[in-house]
């Protein structure tokens, strides 16, 4: 049978509906709502947060690189030297945004920073899924890659792993066919050697805020 060449969309399938990775991810933050309160931040738009956390975030920053984006209340690069807020807040959102930066290692070092001692960084990144020229897309992420990276900041005991999607959703997100043309059991069998979207939870543990308390102490 001919199938063609040429994938379904060239936009991930957001013009023919909801694409794979996206079903995913929204079933990664659905099980993690309760996280997302307080003081929140995410990354370029307002996307998730108050969506699924809803009156319990307190407080909504949204952090770009530059100055170009209209509705980012923060501006830094997580890989340089930056005014950002530290030990701030208590749900960072980072949805598709480790793949487009080089200096990866430097980036979960300052989220980490960034999260107050019981904070949770609630992350999402592509496994299988066409690599978008427009966005510069750097990395690609296993579900080992994703943990090991995140387990040398925040330790192996705090990160909890999501890998979504099986061979047959994988392949379907490689040709943008979307949500609604698999049925429910097809979208549901997770196979981590074929995962189209990995997700991770990681908790900065409060005992950060006891050793800094005790430094201070000790100096003093």
């Amino acid at each position: 049978m001919a199938i063609g060449l040429r994938p379904l969309s060239y936009l991930w399938g957001t013009d023919r509906g909801l694409p794979v990775h996206r079903y995913y991810l929204e079933q990664f933050l659905t099980e993690f709502t309760s996280d997302i309160r307080g003081s929140c931040l995410e990354f370029s738009e307002p996307r998730y947060a108050s969506r699924f956390g809803g009156p319990a975030v307190a407080k909504l920053d949204i952090l770009h690189i530059d100055d170009s984006n209209p509705e980012a209340t923060l501006v830094g690069d997580l890989t340089k030297p930056n005014n950002l807020p530290k030990s701030h807040f208590d749900c960072i959102i980072c949805t598709h945004v480790l793949q487009l930066i080089l200096e990866v290692d430097k980036a979960i070092a300052e989220i980490y920073c960034l999260l107050k001692p019981g904070g949770v960084l609630l992350v999402a990144e592509p496994h299988v899924s066409m690599c978008g020229s427009l966005y510069h897309e750097i990395w690609r992420f296993t579900p080992e890659c994703l943990e090991a990276l995140l387990s040398r900041v925040f330790g192996a005991d705090n990160v909890t792993m999501r890998a979504y999607g099986n061979s047959l959703t994988a392949a379907g997100e490689m040709r943008c066919v979307v949500v609604d043309e698999f049925t429910q059991s097809e979208l549901d069998s997770n196979d981590p050697r074929f995962a189209v979207e990995v997700c991770a939870r990681a908790f900065k543990s409060r005992a950060d805020a006891s050793l800094a308390s005790s430094a201070t102490h000790k100096a003093s």
